[in-house]
């Protein structure tokens, strides 16, 4: 599936993806990265809005795992977060960048329990960094669910 298709997707199913301005620049097997402008998603301080950050984060995380879930034909499954948690750092004052990642090995893992259990919990990562400069910003970590849907 190719990244306009996935964002296009992700943009009808979490329609406040597109109002944030979040463009997804590149899927990898492992990861993906998304730029996010400052305009729609700054605070009264000039600043990124820290639900926007959170809103961010977990959406490149859920991008990621939909990425995953295509590619390895995992059809018939709903995927939503089960928890999540955001560390902020430093101020975002200017367009950012997000990266959410997964471990492979851990993606492995997981895709057994999928075949064994129809249900599956799995950690991804993401960090918030400025063009540039991969000083993180904002940590997050999150764990998705993907379980059997019931009709």
């Amino acid at each position: 599936m190719q990244t306009a298709d996935i964002q296009s997707m992700i943009e009808v199913e979490i329609p406040i993806v597109k109002q944030m301005g979040v463009i997804f620049d590149e899927f990898k097997t492992d990861s993906c990265i998304a730029s996010v402008p400052l305009a729609p998603n700054h605070n009264h301080k000039g600043t990124v809005f820290g639900g926007s950050l959170y809103s961010v984060c977990t959406s490149a995380c859920y991008g990621l795992m939909y990425s995953l879930q295509t590619a390895h034909q995992l059809e018939g499954f709903d995927l939503v977060i089960g928890e999540g948690k955001i560390r902020y750092l430093k101020p975002v004052d200017r367009d950012f960048k997000v990266k959410a990642e997964i471990i492979p090995a851990e993606w492995s893992e997981f895709k057994k329990k999928i075949g064994t259990n129809g249900f599956g919990k799995i950690q991804l990562k993401a960090k918030v960094f400025m063009d540039n400069d991969s000083t993180p910003l904002c940590d997050y970590s999150a764990v998705f669910v993907l379980m059997k849907k019931t009709n």
